[in-house]
């Protein structure tokens, strides 16, 4: 099934996702529906019973200011970009997170920027959170580099795990439309037979061909590995399962997720 309706976070300062997510909705055909979420003045922080009315006050406005200008944002963009007859509004109230999740349960992709590493660490930020929690694959848009979404070319990151599993299974309608199809399998399980053959076999049954690569290396390189084979192959989007371990794991030892929302470099379809 395509995708019918995508959804992206908004928020007040400019950022490459919404250009990016009104790109990846006309290619899908889609709705696009943009989200605002006013945070709650009390989430998060200590001892604000200790604030002064006046001071609560000024975050309460300027949490509603916020909310204004990402709808301005975002109002402003679609009608640049020539897509706002295709398009909708919603604002949400609270927990970042967890309103963003309760939201993309309604759509069929979620759209956010990439996490900011000096302001949120990897392990514990808004993509993987939203992965985990939303039941929606995550597209994540990179700081840096343009903001479209061909996905003329996707590499899909195979280990056999049921993440990754979960992760093709929801990139279907975009590798179906895809000219190149590079499945890539780290460090496979040991079978008797060739590693990567069958989830070929079952792309071809969903009509999508793909040329699979497996490439053995330790498991600390494989970010690396899957990052240069993205370089090499002038591949616009990776196709990945998100945590393949225990979060515990990957936050004390790194993990495949961590590094490559660290340092991707073309858009990142991420699943749980």
């Amino acid at each position: 099934m395509p995708y019918r309706d995508v959804l992206v976070h908004v928020g007040s300062d400019e950022t490459p996702a919404l250009a990016a997510a009104i790109d990846f909705a006309r290619r899908q055909d889609a709705r696009l529906i943009g989200l605002g979420v006013r945070r709650d003045v009390w989430a998060g922080l200590v001892g604000m019973e200790a604030l002064p009315a006046s001071a609560i006050e000024a975050l309460e406005r300027a949490n509603d200011r916020d909310l204004a200008e990402a709808k301005h944002r975002f109002e402003a963009t679609i009608e640049r970009y020539g897509y706002a007859g295709h398009c909708e509004w919603r604002a949400g109230r609270g927990d970042l997170v967890d309103t963003i999740a309760v939201h993309g349960r309604y759509a069929d992709v979620v759209v956010v920027d990439q996490s900011d590493p000096d302001r949120e660490p990897a392990s514990f930020g808004l993509v993987p959170e939203l992965a985990l929690t939303s039941g929606r694959p995550v597209l994540i848009i990179p700081h840096a580099g343009a903001a479209t979404t061909p996905c003329e070319h996707i590499v899909v990151a195979w280990n056999a795990s049921r993440e990754a599993a979960r992760a093709v299974a929801d990139a279907i309608p975009l590798l179906q439309r895809a000219r190149q199809v590079d499945v890539l399998a780290v460090t496979p399980p040991k079978r008797d037979q060739i590693p990567g053959i069958d989830i070929a076999r079952h792309l071809a049954s969903h009509d999508v061909h793909a040329d699979v690569v497996v490439r053995e290396v330790p498991a600390p390189d494989v970010p690396t590995e899957i990052l240069n084979f993205i370089a090499d192959r002038s591949a616009d989007l990776l196709v990945m399962g998100c945590y393949g371990h225990a979060r515990f794991h990957e936050m004390i030892f790194g993990g495949v997720t961590r590094s490559i929302l660290r340092s991707m470099t073309v858009p990142v379809l991420m699943s749980h």
